[in-house]
């Protein structure tokens, strides 16, 4: 029962933060949180799920990577389920990688929003977008 009420939680938070950023309202309470205890992954009554890190990255995209299209979308979606299965708490056992986006050097416990913020800061600088680093990840199994 608890499980399930977890993910109903977990659900209804994504469809909030999808809904909050396509309509345009800004989402502060979540950032607020973050900067408040770095080590904080809640937001609210509910911890960081998979699908959230997804609607929060959509929305992240939309607002700072206008220039990425669906398909630009979809590359980041196989390229970070094959990386982390988009969990913000992978770990690397033979890197230093860590996170969604398993990032060299990321530190353990980063929350989740600066982790989707710094893998994408990392496709837009070495990859310029994320059907290339994708592309690059199934050549070589790492981006």
């Amino acid at each position: 029962m608890k499980q399930q009420a977890m993910k109903v939680i977990s659900i209804g938070g994504t469809l909030m933060l999808s809904l909050a950023v396509l309509i345009g309202l800004p989402v502060k309470a979540p950032a607020t949180l973050v900067k408040v205890d770095p080590e904080c992954v809640d937001i609210g009554p509910f911890k960081w799920s998979s699908n959230m890190v997804k609607a929060y990255t959509k929305g992240y995209i939309r607002i700072h990577y206008p220039q990425w299209n669906h398909t630009e979308w979809k590359a980041l979606h196989k390229l970070w389920n094959a990386e982390s299965r988009w969990n913000h708490k992978a770990k690397n056992p033979t890197s230093t990688a860590y996170g969604v986006a398993q990032v060299l050097d990321t530190p353990i416990g980063l929350p989740a929003p600066q982790q989707v913020a710094r893998g994408l800061a990392y496709i837009k600088h070495r990859y310029e977008k994320p059907s290339v680093a994708w592309a690059f990840h199934r050549s070589n199994y790492y981006y």
